[in-house]
C-alpha cells in the first residue's frame, strides 16, 4: 500500500520501505472488463484490513494453466496516447489499479512509465521501464487464499513456502531474460530482479552510461507465487456472468469516488462468490525514489 515509512540509513531518506498486495483471482472468461475489474478491487479495498487490502487486482483465465493467460478482455485498457495524435502509442504496467501482466508488477499503483507500443495482452513489456521506485530488496512475501468468505466463519488458507512450488515453472522471457520463480520466496525473487538489472543493462546500448541508468528495476515477477497460488485453489474459477458479481461491469460509480459507489453493493455480498478463487499476495520490498 505505497511507503510504510523512510529509513534513516546509509541511503538517506530517499529510501522507502513498500508494501505491494495483488489480488489473484481466477475466472471462467476472458471477458473481464475495466469496470468489473475496478469495482471488485474497490469493494475488497473497503473489505479487507490493512494489511491484505490489494493495490492492484490481476484476473488470470481458469481454461489454461499459465498464469499469464489473463483475464482482461480490452488491451485498449493498458494503452495509452502519449503524443496527442489521438492513436494509442503506448502501454502501461498497471491502470487504476488494475493489473497488466502478473509478471510485471509496479511496487506501487503508477509508479512504472510508460513503453512505446501498444503490446498484446499476454506478452511482457520491453525492458528497461522507468520507474520512479527502484527495488533495493526483498525483505519478505506471503501469500493466502481465501477460502472462506463470510461474516460468521471467515477462513483463509495459508500456503507455507514448502508448497508453494511448481512441476513446471512459469518461464519469464522478454529479450535475453527467461528466469524462473518458484514460490513466494524473497531470495528468489530479488535474484529475478537482479537478473533483470543485469541482462537489461548489458544489452543496452546505454551499458557503459555512468550510473548504469538501465539496470534499475522497478517492478516485481510474480508469475511463479501466482501460479502456485492459484493451482491450489479450491474451487474452479469465478463466474463473472452470475450472482452479485454479473452487476460489476454495470457500476461506473461517480468521478473521483469509488467506483462501486452508486451501488448498493457491498463486499460482503461479492466475497463468498469469490471464495476459493481468489487470493493475496503480499510483498514487503525495499525501494530507492528515484
Amino acid at each position: 500500500m505505497g511507503a510504510i515509512g523512510g529509513l534513516d540509513v546509509a541511503y538517506g531518506a530517499s529510501t522507502q520501505v513498500i508494501r505491494t498486495n495483488v489480488m489473484v483471482v481466477e475466472c471462467t472468461t476472458t471477458n473481464i472488463t475495466a469496470a468489473m475489474g475496478k469495482n471488485t478491487l474497490d469493494l475488497a479495498r473497503q473489505g479487507l484490513p490493512e494489511m491484505l487490502a490489494p493495490d492492484f487486482i490481476y484476473f488470470t483465465d481458469d481454461a489454461d494453466a499459465d498464469i499469464e493467460d489473463v483475464g482482461w478482455s480490452t488491451l485498449g485498457d493498458f494503452t495509452v496516447d502519449t503524443t496527442g495524435n489521438g492513436t494509442d502509442d503506448s502501454s502501461v504496467l498497471d491502470a487504476d489499479g488494475l493489473l497488466r501482466d502478473i509478471r510485471q508488477v509496479p511496487l506501487a499503483p503508477g509508479a512504472c512509465g510508460t513503453v512505446g507500443a501498444a503490446t498484446a495482452l499476454g506478452t511482457v513489456l520491453a525492458d528497461p521501464i522507468a520507474s520512479n521506485l527502484q527495488l533495493q530488496a526483498v525483505i519478505s512475501v506471503g501469500a493466502v487464499e481465501l477460502t472462506t468468505l463470510d461474516n460468521s466463519s471467515p477462513a483463509a488458507t495459508i500456503l507455507a513456502p514448502s508448497i508453494l512450488t511448481e512441476a513446471t515453472p512459469n518461464t519469464f522471457t522478454s529479450g535475453p531474460n527467461t528466469g524462473v520463480i518458484q514460490g513466494p520466496n524473497a531470495d528468489n525473487l530479488y535474484s529475478r530482479a537482479m537478473e533483470v538489472s543485469f541482462e537489461t543493462d548489458q544489452t543496452s546500448g546505454r551499458m557503459g552510461v555512468a550510473g548504469h541508468p538501465t539496470g534499475s528495476v522497478g517492478y516485481l515477477d510474480l508469475c511463479g507465487v501466482a501460479e502456485a497460488l492459484v493451482t491450489g485453489f479450491a474451487g474452479t474459477g469465478v463466474d463473472y456472468t452470475a450472482g452479485d458479481l454479473a452487476t460489476m461491469g454495470t457500476q461506473t460509480g461517480v468521478p473521483g469516488r469509488l467506483q462501486s459507489t452508486d451501488s448498493n453493493l457491498a463486499w460482503d455480498d461479492i466475497d463468498d462468490e469469490l471464495a476459493n478463487n481468489a487470493g493475496i499476495i503480499s510483498v514487503v520490498s525495499l525501494a530507492k525514489i528515484a
